[in-house]
């Protein structure tokens, strides 16, 4: 079987046991619930901790030394936003397979709203993510006066 072959397999397929197909997509879904709240638990101390050091008194009178952790603020506040990106995607694939057993199965589904609706955990994650890029980006052009 060609790896083309497995992605050309429709979501409705019948599986040899959707009942635990499904406690694993459950579970999976859960696992990616976690990742995506540690990921941004990990953005935010991360990004306390450079304004902690760009508030400090050594680096506010370093123009280099604050520029270089604007970008690096900007770099890695762009990697958390792709990685929630692609997680939300996943997340969202994996849901969609939920659905499609848990109709199979006779159970409820999940309720699908739109990825992009800032009202569900998704949207907010990533619009939050967006707010502190930009807020980056924003800084890389303030210039910082030392006391």
């Amino acid at each position: 079987m060609k790896a083309a072959d497995s992605l050309a397999t429709p979501a409705e397929s019948v599986s040899s046991d959707p009942a635990e197909e499904y406690k694993c997509v459950c579970d999976f879904m859960r696992l990616y619930a976690t990742l995506r709240f540690y990921q941004l638990a990990l953005l935010l101390g991360t990004t306390g901790s450079i304004i902690t050091a760009l508030s400090s008194h050594a680096v506010r009178t370093g123009f280099a030394r604050a520029e270089l952790l604007k970008a690096g603020g900007l770099v890695v506040s762009l990697a958390f936003l792709v990685m929630e990106f692609r997680s939300t995607t996943y997340w969202h694939g994996l849901r969609d397979r939920g659905n499609a057993l848990a109709r199979q199965l006779r159970f409820m589904c999940f309720p699908t709203p739109s990825r992009w609706n800032p009202l569900t955990t998704s949207g907010a994650g990533f619009y939050l993510h967006v707010v502190v890029a930009a807020l980056w980006l924003t800084s890389l052009f303030l210039r910082m006066q030392p006391d």
